[in-house]
């Protein structure tokens, strides 16, 4: 049953969080977490190889709990098509959006490619409207989109501290293709997720997701880097991307593939706009960085978001 957490009280009745509700919002926290360490790894090192590894690492973390849940024979009962969409999924999402993204991000900047893939919760929605069809209410569309606009906003820096390509009328708009495939490839793989799991727990799902992520992105990053070297790494910075792994692919993914099961992927999305929310309110205690107008804006819309999709 799910585990009830008081959130806040109106006049009329108490508001709760659900499980589902709970979880994402508790993916969004690792996830936060763990970006202030990954900010400063993945200047000295590839992000397809920390990811890599941080999805081998998570592999066997999720292999040991497989005992603790049904019994392995129940994977024999799952239909083909659902194991079709559970790998669909990754490669949507995974192999051929976050390579989009990458390209994205090289033709048209980080700020402005953020600020297309913030859209994620509604094209999260979209998809799940399309092939779910699960009725939505005015209130949640809305929220979708406050949560969409905030995150968009978080992502655009100040004129004079933007670093950007320079402006070409070809890579701008391929760069923005770009990003908006990538936005619609994020949220078709979340969608897949819902139906993908309904023989499947969230461990299940993830004892096969993270190998094969790490299998498809360790084979980009060979492909990338040519003759590239594991021992350029040191061994205190494997520690800390494996630290990363386990806490973020680990625990948050299990709390966000949990999410969607419990409460479906648009809600799922649009709660876990929180983690740019809560990474800035991180950065700002440890790392100290400047509040800005811009900052307080965009959380402030994230939250009205989140708090209108509870």
């Amino acid at each position: 049953m799910p585990i009830g957490i008081t959130l806040f009280y109106t006049q009329r009745s108490a508001r709760v969080i659900n499980y589902g509700e709970g979880v994402a919002l508790g993916a969004s926290l690792v996830w936060a977490s763990t970006s202030l360490v990954l900010r400063t790894l993945s200047q000295h090192q590839p992000s397809a190889l920390i990811t890599a590894i941080r999805c081998g690492i998570s592999g066997p973390f999720f292999w040991m709990l497989l005992p603790f849940g049904p019994p392995l024979s129940t994977l024999v009962n799952v239909p083909l098509h659902e194991w079709g969409l559970l790998i669909g999924s990754v490669f949507i999402g995974i192999v051929i959006g976050d390579q989009l993204y990458l390209h994205a991000m090289k033709e048209i900047g980080v700020s402005r490619t953020m600020a297309l893939v913030g859209t994620l919760p509604i094209t999260t929605l979209i998809w799940e409207q399309l092939l779910l069809d699960v009725p939505v209410t005015r209130t949640f569309i809305f929220g979708c989109v406050l949560a969409a606009s905030g995150v968009i906003l978080l992502s655009q820096r100040p004129r004079q501290n933007r670093t950007d390509t320079q402006e070409h009328p070809i890579r701008l708009k391929r760069g923005i293709i770009f990003a908006l495939i990538t936005a619609l490839l994020w949220g078709l793989s979340t969608t897949m997720l819902k139906p993908a799991m309904a023989h499947l727990t969230s461990i299940q799902a993830n004892s096969v997701r993270m190998p094969l992520v790490a299998l498809a992105l360790f084979g980009i990053w060979r492909l990338n880097q040519g003759r590239g070297n594991l021992r350029d790494i040191g061994w205190r910075t494997f520690v800390l991307i494996a630290i990363t792994g386990l806490l973020g692919m680990g625990f948050g993914s299990f709390f966000y593939v949990e999410a969607v099961l419990f409460i479906g992927p648009a809600k799922t999305a649009t709660l876990t706009t929180a983690t740019p929310v809560l990474s800035l309110i991180l950065a700002v205690i440890f790392l100290k960085e400047q509040i800005t107008l811009r900052l307080l804006t965009g959380v402030t819309l994230c939250v009205a978001g989140v708090l209108l999709v509870l």
